[in-house]
């Protein structure tokens, strides 16, 4: 792997994903829209507003890892159907265009599955979203693609993530926000609903080595293998900031259209990563 286009550095993930190939050396190019502050001389870094596929054409990319998405705060937004899908897949045909064996890496959610109990990549999907159908919509118009080129792709259904640097609209930021100002209660909901929960810092971990094995793996669920519920992981959350804030549970109400049991089989990813699939 020589040239690696990432898509989506300046994210949540990306940065952590970032980190991995700056630490273990690799040459990257990264798109950013707004400024950004990470400095090292194996970053090249691209300006771009869109994915526009005439910023690449002076370069032969052999890898492309796309992890780049907007309006993750409104899963029903229509710029994920209407236009993000169309961004994306003209990105992959024009690097496709220029590398005909290029690897890409994409990443997919678990809401494409759109069911409960134990995910398998195998199963079928049925998203509900705007969001999970338009990841569903690209992988497959990508794997549509497949069938008259050459190129090697990677769809990873990313399950929940949590960690540093993470929007302040999500639970565990508010948590960690309450812990530092030193309140004295933390309210929730029930907490019962049981899902694949994961700190960035391991999914990004995934990506790094899924990615640089170069392969062509389809569908790879990036998850932990067993369900938790959310009351857990808070109480989890606490320990590991020896703090003594008070979870105070049921004074928030539940999500109604939120699916309460479902967690990835990681049995794939394992496979993968211990060199004995494919």
């Amino acid at each position: 792997m020589k040239n690696i286009l990432i898509t989506g550095s300046t994210g949540f993930i990306g940065q952590y994903v970032l980190d991995l190939f700056i630490k273990n050396k690799y040459k990257v190019y990264c798109t950013y829209v707004k400024k950004n502050n990470k400095r090292s001389d194996k970053i090249t870094w691209i300006k771009t507003k869109k994915l526009l596929s005439d910023k690449f054409k002076s370069i032969k990319f052999d890898t492309l890892l796309d992890l780049a998405w907007y309006d993750l705060n409104d899963f029903n937004s229509k710029t994920h159907i209407k236009i993000q899908v169309s961004e994306h897949l003209n990105l992959y045909k024009s690097l496709i265009k220029v590398n005909p064996k290029i690897s890409i890496y994409a990443v997919g959610s678990c809401l494409e599955y759109g069911r409960e109990g134990q995910l398998k990549e195998s199963y079928k999907s049925n998203p509900v979203t705007n969001y999970a159908i338009a990841k569903d919509s690209l992988r497959k118009k990508t794997q549509m693609l497949k069938k008259n080129s050459f190129f090697k792709f990677t769809w990873m259904r990313i399950f929940y993530i949590y960690g540093q640097n993470e929007s302040r609209r999500t639970i565990y930021s508010q948590f960690v926000d309450s812990v530092n100002k030193n309140k004295k209660t933390f309210e929730m909901s029930k907490g019962t609903q049981k899902k694949d929960y994961l700190p960035v810092e391991k999914v990004a971990e995934f990506i790094f080595k899924l990615t640089v094995k170069n392969s062509d793996f389809g569908i790879v669920n990036l998850c932990s293998g067993k369900g938790v519920k959310l009351v857990d992981l808070i109480y989890s959350w606490k320990k590991k900031f020896k703090s003594k804030i008070n979870i105070k549970i049921g004074v928030l109400k539940m999500n109604n259209h939120q699916s309460m049991n479902f967690f990835g089989c990681n049995i794939k990813l394992k496979k993968i990563l211990k060199g004995f699939y494919g």
